[in-house]
């Protein structure tokens, strides 16, 4: 089970996560609500750390301002994005066309769905990250999996690999796997110690648990 760590703000866990054969590191921008955003310049400098261990880098992001996304790319020059923010058809295309190498998330939670959307620019992204939380400006709005099934459902029908996220720890994530079959996990806060590093305990003790689901 391919499995991306989101919110990735220090070098010491890039390190932990090529120690444990992570393949996928996820960075918050700052224009983001939610918590373990950092600036671009930092971005850049984690994403050239994933670059050295062969580690896919997941630029999350939302800018409205198709330039500045541009700048922002160019700048900190990710693998793939992840935008938060649903830019028009046109616009991806546009990104496509600028980035020939890049590869094109998009990132979708239970207030924001729109299949109608998705449908529309299915064959430009390559990946659909759907996240059970709503980031607000000093909260998390949780959402329950059963509820959301039949949006997952949905975009499953799209034959776009999905991405499931939002409350995943090692209790729950045998249910969710069971339940989704998804293409791929995206964890965040419940791997990481009090100090907001990737734990070697933690996460020794989530991988086991999807090795068994």
């Amino acid at each position: 089970m391919p499995l991306k760590i989101c919110g990735i703000t220090n070098v010491k866990s890039v390190e932990m996560a090529h120690k444990n054969k992570i393949k996928s590191l996820g960075f918050a921008s700052k224009n983001l609500n939610g918590p373990n955003t950092v600036s671009d310049k930092k971005i850049q400098s984690l994403i050239k750390e994933c670059k050295n261990y062969k580690i896919e880098s997941v630029l999350l992001t939302q800018y409205v301002s198709l330039d500045k996304l541009i700048e922002q790319i160019d700048f900190t020059k990710p693998k793939t994005i992840s935008c938060s923010f649903h830019f028009s058809k046109a616009k991806l295309e546009t990104i496509r066309n600028t980035f020939k190498r890049l590869r094109i998330g998009i990132a979708v939670n239970p207030e924001n769905f729109n299949i109608s959307y998705l449908r529309s620019i299915k064959n430009i992204v390559n990946v659909i990250y759907y996240d059970l939380n709503v980031y607000k400006i000093k909260s998390i709005k949780k959402y329950s999996l059963k509820k959301n099934l039949d949006q997952i459902n949905l975009i499953k029908e799209l034959k776009i690999p999905i991405f499931i996220g939002g409350g995943i720890n090692q209790n729950n994530v045998s249910k969710i796997i069971n339940s989704v079959k998804p293409d791929g996990l995206d964890i965040s806060r419940s791997l990481k110690n009090s100090k907001n590093i990737l734990s070697s305990k933690k996460l020794s003790s989530f991988l086991s648990q999807i090795s068994v689901a």
